[in-house]
């Protein structure tokens, strides 16, 4: 790893950082102990002691991780994105109901062919996912798995604020026990150093003053077709209208994908489905009221491009639309859209603004891959 790491930065793909450096030193001693470990008979083998990454967004975090997992040479391993962990644990409870222990039957599952489990972006802001994790992560740490996990956060920011915090605390707890915290904090944000160097910005960003003339004629290019025809996928049991779909590329509006009841489950389907995705007519997510138009019940309201009737807010629009950049990133969907203003600008509220940061970084580096 550390050669891998020393040829990016003498080929210029990364600018020197120490605080990465840091965490690269940190990574090959874990490389070390997982490497002694495996050649250890069973019931000598004791948990290795893993690693909990934090630091703002574009410090190189998830990059260290993958390069880190690509280049150690063990099978029993294993990198996730923590939205999916969490979507497959819920469906495993949901077969194991009325199991004692499910949670320790899920780990010794898990665990059966995992040593290494990394998760990417762990973040918790669902009461299901925070009530859950004290118990699951005790369980998996007793079989013996190493966690290694990115986050924007300290373990003691993790799910600040939320319901019924105090059950939490006890996850914050084993994460300090059980793993070293590193800090990737380093003055450089490397996705926007990349995007400055990179000549092709705004090739998948394109501004409204462009129009979605432009979005329309780059899909037509893309899959060769001269019209578009809309049409309805079924996602999740629910249908979901599109402007045009050829092959695995597809075109939305962008109130049609992340208003009304749609899920971060969703946007896992799509990436499945789809290696290209355009979004027509991003908004400012500024969190004041707009006009708005409902349809259906109050819980499952869809926003329409057509500004009229009730005043609503966009915060909830925009967590969806940091769920889908999340998937895309992680799943490597290219992500095509025409938005108001530039990324830098897109959200201008504060409720979400620690969030929106993620997000505009991740769609800084889709501009420049």
């Amino acid at each position: 790893m550390k050669r891998a790491y020393q040829e990016l930065l003498d080929n210029k793909q990364l600018d020197f950082d120490a605080a990465q450096t840091k965490a690269v030193d940190a990574l090959i001693i874990l490389s070390a102990q997982l490497l002694a470990q495996q050649q250890l008979p069973t019931k000598l083998k004791k948990t290795v002691a893993g690693l909990y990454f934090h630091g703002r967004v574009g410090r190189g975090k998830t990059m260290l991780m993958d390069l880190f997992y690509h280049h150690l040479a063990i099978d029993n391993k294993k990198r996730i994105h923590f939205h999916h962990f969490m979507e497959s644990i819920h469906q495993q409870l949901a077969k194991l109901t009325g199991q004692s222990d499910p949670l320790t039957c899920i780990a010794k599952a898990w665990a059966t062919d995992i040593d290494l489990l990394c998760f990417d972006e762990f973040f918790v802001s669902d009461i299901g996912d925070a009530m859950l994790l004290s118990g699951l992560f005790s369980a998996l740490l007793s079989q013996g798995v190493t966690l290694v996990a990115t986050s924007n956060c300290k373990p003691e920011q993790l799910y600040r604020n939320g319901l019924q915090r105090e059950r939490f605390l006890p996850t914050i707890a084993l994460i300090n026990q059980h793993c070293q915290i590193v800090s990737i904090d380093g003055d450089i944000d490397h996705r926007r150093s990349k995007l400055s160097k990179n000549a092709h910005y705004n090739n998948y960003f394109l501004l409204e003053n462009q129009g979605n003339t432009a979005l329309i004629e780059r899909f037509k290019s893309l899959t060769d077709t001269a019209d578009l025809a809309s049409g309805q996928i079924e996602i999740n049991n629910r249908q979901l209208n599109y402007i045009a779909q050829n092959g695995d590329i597809i075109f939305f509006d962008f109130f049609a994908l992340c208003s009304g009841p749609r899920s971060q489950r969703d946007y896992m389907v799509l990436a499945k489905d789809f290696s290209t995705v355009f979004i027509a007519n991003v908004p400012t997510f500024s969190g004041e009221l707009v006009p708005a138009v409902f349809s259906g019940v109050e819980d499952s309201y869809q926003r329409s491009g057509v500004l009229m009737g009730e005043l609503q807010q966009l915060d909830d629009e925009a967590r969806r639309f940091i769920a889908l950049v999340d998937e895309f990133y992680d799943q490597h969907v290219k992500l095509i859209v025409s938005a108001q203003v530039d990324i830098f600008e897109l959200y201008q509220g504060q409720q979400l603004a620690f969030e929106f940061e993620r997000c505009q970084s991740r769609l800084i580096e889709m501009q420049s891959s």
